[in-house]
């Protein structure tokens, strides 16, 4: 039976849990913008400071009727065979970014320094417990490589780090960033969760019994969140003054925070927190995985498909790999070039050879461009930006590095810092689609991309070229390389090309071309990459097999067997004869 209060207006009371953190501004703004009133409800606020875990408990005790909590938190519940607990929605969809802290006087001076050491958490399962374990996963350490100390709470963390019976740990940076400021602790690193960092969770009876007014609820907090995203002056003035930052890092909170509020979960979202949890053994190993389906309520939750379903992203092995060879190489940490990554940071098609040709084709190599301050490029998909690097350092470009995954781009900058090359690549976390709406027209030099506009569906990649044509200036280029369709395509590559490369559409030239023009670009020359990039990918797949011993000796079998698949997958692409590729370049002329 329903027993739901209500108010003596009539509204429909909903008991919703959250953090007393930043991220849950918007709820306030809903209430005082009177948003959910005029949905018919009202939100009683439960602020819980102890966590995911103490929402999860008074959502099962039926003290709260929805919780806004930890992606990891919820899925590892519900991922219980007894959990009436499901996924409503996405509520802040960038990912959480976790500093890696050590005490003022400790020896410790980057991550890699950690290895072997104590890290403190608040709890096993905690948010802080999990990610350190994903932490060593990314650096390819083994789970016994760190050793766990419980400290309960951040005031406590921050004085085992001190008094040094820990080595580090790791919480959100924004609220580790004020005792930074105070010189309390001190930061040297950070990693981001591979997944969005808050979801909203019921049970399955409150949405029997309360349907309309979850999707009341959705409505209402979907404008509050609009509110907060558009008014950013008035956001950032309360994060300031409610979270005790700097306006300065506020405005850089607020920069990098996506909070939606929306009823779409990606699928990724929930394989790869769950591959997490197995990792921190959280999850019993044998655990037998459930559809991502039986993780939502499909009455208000839908899934969705994203690019970290592509076989090559859905577990970071190009991370992995990339830290492992830097290791084994002695490059793990400390200041290098970006001529030191040159062998582990091209992942396209023939490697720098293309990058010196895409600058002469382009006219970037100019020294009259290189003397000045203006000459910007804008690369899309710039994956760990090894383009970026290379053209940065060797033409002395300035490069907008503009990357779709937050792990690999937050791995990038990092790389970028310590390559003396942050003052000439800006990195951003973002859809280009985006992206663009927020850069200045009629500016940059030339719009890059290596294999990754493959990517974008047919309606996506016209407004792509749109966008493209007007962040060029006059007489700019527009260069891509890219897949192709030749023939048709068979059910299993058309398989192959959606599960394993994420490419759901895939133009013939003549369609490709079309595309451009349709955009205003004058095309200036195609060449056909297909043999080429045939005899690439067969090349490089007969390299790694001959190679498996020493790469299982750096990378372990689990790597060393995905990336196999993946190589030999795009092998049988191209030997099918159906999948192409083309270099395009494109020119922006004034009328």
């Amino acid at each position: 039976m329903d027993e739901t209060k209500v108010t003596n207006k009539g509204n429909r009371i909903l008991r919703v849990a959250g953090v007393p953190e930043h991220f849950n501004e918007p709820w306030k703004i809903g209430f005082e913008e009177n948003y959910f009133v005029k949905q018919g409800i009202e939100i009683e606020w439960h602020s819980i400071k102890e966590g995911t875990g103490a929402m999860i408990n008074k959502l099962k005790s039926n003290e709260v009727d929805v919780i806004v909590a930890l992606t990891e938190g919820l899925i590892n519940d519900i991922a219980g065979n007894d959990s009436d607990i499901r996924l409503l929605g996405t509520y802040v969809e960038s990912p959480l970014i976790w500093s890696v802290s050590t005490g003022i006087n400790s020896n410790y001076n980057s991550i890699e320094d950690l290895k072997g050491e104590k890290f403190g958490i608040s709890r096993y399962q905690s948010g802080s417990h999990l990610m350190s374990c994903v932490l060593a996963s990314q650096y390819g350490w083994k789970q016994s490589d760190i050793e766990f100390i419980i400290n309960n709470n951040f005031d406590t963390l921050r004085k085992s780090v001190n008094d040094q019976t820990t080595a580090a740990f790791m919480w959100e940076y924004f609220m580790s960033k004020p005792f930074y400021d105070k010189g309390e602790i001190r930061r040297i690193g950070e990693i981001i969760t591979p997944w969005p960092c808050f979801m909203i969770a019921s049970t399955t009876n409150i949405v029997s019994e309360r349907l309309n007014d979850l999707e009341n609820m959705f409505i209402a907090l979907q404008k509050s969140c609009f509110h907060f995203k558009t008014n950013s002056t008035n956001s950032i003035e309360r994060i300031s003054k409610n979270f005790h930052l700097s306006i300065e890092d506020a405005k850089s909170w607020f920069d990098k925070v996506n909070i939606t509020a929306t009823n779409s979960i990606a699928e990724s979202t929930i394989e790869t927190t769950i591959d997490a949890l197995k990792t921190a053994l959280t999850l019993n190993e044998n655990y037998k995985t459930k559809e991502a389906i039986k993780f939502i309520d499909t009455r208000i939750a839908k899934l969705s498909v994203d690019i970290k379903s592509m076989r090559l992203y859905n577990k970071p092995e190009l991370l992995i790999a990339l830290r492992n060879n830097l290791r084994v190489n002695g490059l793990s940490k400390g200041s290098i070039t970006y001529k030191d990554l040159l062998p582990f940071d091209q992942n396209h098609y023939y490697g720098t050879q293309v990058l010196d040709l895409a600058v002469d084709e382009l006219n970037l190599s100019n020294d009259d461009l290189n003397k000045t301050n203006s000459t910007w490029i804008i690369q899309i998909g710039s994956n760990l930006a090894g383009c970026a690097r290379y053209l940065s350092g060797k033409y002395h470009l300035k490069v907008l590095a503009i990357e779709l995954q937050n792990d690999l781009s937050q791995a990038a900058s990092e790389l970028t810092d310590r390559c003396g090359l942050a003052n000439n690549i800006y990195h951003i976390a973002g859809d280009f689609l985006n992206v663009a709406q927020h850069l200045q027209q009629n500016y940059y030099k030339a719009i890059v991309s290596w294999i990754t506009i493959l990517h974008f569906q047919e309606l996506d990649r016209i407004r792509l070229m749109k966008q493209s044509f007007n962040l060029l200036e006059d007489n700019g280029y527009f260069y891509c390389e890219d897949f192709i369709r030749i023939g048709n395509l068979t059910n299993e590559e058309s398989q192959i090309l959606e599960h394993d490369v994420f490419c759901r559409y895939l133009p013939t030239l003549d369609e490709y071309k079309q595309h451009l023009i349709q955009a205003q670009f004058q095309i200036i020359k195609t060449v056909d990459l297909t043999q080429q990039w045939k005899d690439f990918t067969k090349q490089r797949f007969q390299q790694y097999q001959e190679n498996k011993q020493n790469l299982l000796n750096i990378h372990g079998e689990d790597i060393y067997n995905r990336l196999q698949y993946f190589y030999s997958s795009i092998v049988k692409l191209f030997m099918g004869n159906h999948v192409g590729g083309i270099r395009i370049i494109a020119k922006k002329i004034s009328n």
